[in-house]
């Protein structure tokens, strides 16, 4: 009896998917896959893949190439349907409703995130070839889906303390920040100059109080002050001169075009650096996304292979 309604009511939804001429019947859309007792149709295939379309007609590929780009598109976007098509059903078996609140919250927060007004944000969805109400829905669906990972799949997904430590040791170098330096430096016109300052400093006086008495730049008042620089900011000789210095070191003399200079490292510091108490719950949430994403796909697996689903595209 089941199937015989099942039979009934795809007979009816193939019915509404045309329409009657004179003729006989013309198709003006088609079913293109089943999961379980939903639908996917042409137009809804057609729909998601608009903007790509649009993008592979502009390319310069070559037509042959084209051709293979939209048929795999096709293919790419069918699956992700069927996959959208399950979850929506998988959300519906676990009570899971997402109200237009919820995404209004989601765009209010990308919103904040880039610095974008509405205006922007719809100039933005337009040059990806998206409209605010699809971007949406597939906002909906990621909260669906995310949703959907924490009840169904959150309990599988269990994160160590080795495994934040291992973690972390992996990515050090992620949570050593970044590496800067405050740099001071003398500037005169002739060598002998210079070597005055160089036999100054090498009896011990302060770098401040020779650049304020001995400096030609403009910083010299400051006692010869630079500021706080990312080393991958400075020219390949000042990098080469300054790599491998510790604070309370200094540089060569350079010369620098007619002038003639020598600089002080005052001090190094890493911007940002973290320990590992401090990126803990950053951590957490790397590894636990990660897992997640890991048993939600080994999830979707089982969900297709109990599935009842028939591609017909």
């Amino acid at each position: 009896m089941l199937k015989r309604r099942n039979a009934v009511s795809i007979l009816g939804i193939l019915l509404v998917l045309s329409v009657s001429f004179n003729a006989g019947a013309q198709i003006v859309d088609r079913i293109v896959a089943l999961v379980n007792n939903d639908i996917i149709t042409l137009r809804q295939l057609n729909k998601a893949t608009q903007p790509y379309r649009e993008k592979i007609a502009a390319s310069q590929q070559s037509e042959e190439k084209k051709a293979q780009l939209l048929a795999q598109l096709d293919k790419d976007m069918l699956s992700q349907l069927v996959e959208q098509s399950l979850t929506k059903q998988a959300a519906q078996k676990h009570g899971i409703q997402v109200d237009q609140a919820e995404v209004d919250q989601a765009i209010e927060n990308v919103k904040k995130k880039n610095n974008l007004d509405d205006a922007s944000l719809e100039a933005g969805l337009a040059a990806e070839g998206l409209t605010m109400a699809g971007y949406r829905a597939k906002l909906k669906d990621q909260i669906t889906q995310s949703m959907l990972i924490n009840r169904a799949v959150r309990s599988k997904v269990i994160i160590t303390d080795q495994d934040i430590k291992a973690y972390y040791k992996a990515n050090e170098k992620r949570f050593l920040g970044l590496k800067k330096y405050r740099l001071r430096n003398i500037l005169t016109r002739t060598r002998d100059q210079m070597n005055e300052v160089v036999a100054r400093l090498d009896k011990g006086e302060d770098f401040s109080a020779v650049a304020k008495a001995f400096s030609m730049g403009s910083n010299a008042s400051q006692g010869g002050d630079l500021g706080l620089f990312d080393i991958d900011s400075f020219s390949k000789e000042i990098k080469d001169a300054v790599t491998g210095l510790e604070k309370g070191q200094r540089t060569q003399v350079l010369q620098t075009g007619s002038a003639y200079q020598i600089i002080y490292v005052e001090d190094i510091v890493m911007e940002g650096s973290q320990t590992l108490d401090e990126a803990k719950d950053k951590i957490r949430e790397i590894l636990f996304r990660q897992q997640g994403e890991k048993q939600f796909k080994e999830w979707m697996k089982t969900l297709k292979k109990n599935a009842h689903i028939k591609v017909m595209l």
